[in-house]
């Protein structure tokens, strides 16, 4: 059991107990025994209802993420659609959650966004009448859905937005936003440089897990919106957002799509 405990930790980072415990029909208690049981404590460690990664993980695939937490992502994305104003410019890297975001823009008017996300641009022409949408160019590597290299970054630089909108890989205890890979992290420094303010999004299983490479600034973010089942994840790195406008997006059913991506 303790070998598929590791196995799903290290692919979701962040699972809570009662979830995993359907998946592998046993009992809390059961697993929690697995886990003590290990001789190497730093592959996971338990925080209050939760198993979460002690471990620097890349991320999953881009077709599991878009269905895992949709609920919270779903919810975190639609407010955070809603603080946006119409006539804003938006400048918005890649992700699951940024990908939901956008879907909830559709009814702004007269926004122009710029994007490094093939998924996020293509969404937003199909579907909004009234947004100008660019699409930075760049190079698709097999890590990422976004664009990066020279081209990417020189236009960023070039760029003065109303809002950056990101969602790291990770929330970190010592390093607030952080990603697995280098050329994230500086993509979403540059970016963050090209705003006059900046929005970050993060569903709670990212909270309190390490990754690589730091994307923290010494001024912080305005706004920081997670979603309200995380509290003692978000107590772990509220730290880093002191100076920021702080939202809990209330999400309902979050167990339901997990168990399903889980249990495949």
């Amino acid at each position: 059991m303790i070998v598929r405990i590791i196995e799903l930790v290290r692919r979701y980072r962040t699972i809570r107990l009662s979830l995993l415990a359907t998946v592998l029909d046993c009992s809390v208690d059961e697993i929690l025994y697995a886990v003590d049981g290990l001789e190497n404590n730093s592959i996971m460690r338990v925080r209050g209802s939760s198993l979460v990664s002690n471990e620097a993980i890349a991320e999953s695939d881009i077709s599991v993420r878009m269905h895992s937490r949709f609920a919270e992502k779903n919810a975190i994305g639609k407010l955070a659609a809603s603080l946006i104003k119409d006539g804003e410019r938006l400048l918005i890297e890649a992700g699951s959650t940024l990908s939901l975001f956008a879907n909830h823009l559709k009814e702004k008017k007269n926004l122009s966004i710029t994007t490094t996300s093939p998924l996020i641009a293509e969404s937003l022409v199909r579907h909004s009448r009234t947004c100008n949408v660019e699409l930075i160019g760049g190079r698709l590597e097999v890590h990422t859905t976004a664009l990066h290299g020279e081209e990417t970054q020189a236009r960023i630089r070039d760029l003065k937005v109303d809002w950056t909108i990101l969602s790291p890989t990770s929330m970190c205890i010592q390093k607030g936003a952080c990603y697995f890979h280098k050329v994230d992290a500086e993509t979403s420094l540059l970016m963050q440089r090209s705003a006059k303010k900046t929005m970050m999004l993060s569903d709670s299983s990212k909270l309190g897990v390490p990754s690589r490479y730091t994307a923290q600034t010494m001024q912080g973010v305005d706004v920081f919106i997670t979603d309200n089942n995380g509290e003692l994840g978000f107590a772990e790195v509220d730290h880093h957002f002191r100076k920021a406008r702080v939202f809990h997006a209330i999400s309902e059913d979050a167990d339901s799509e997990d168990f399903i991506l889980l249990n495949s």
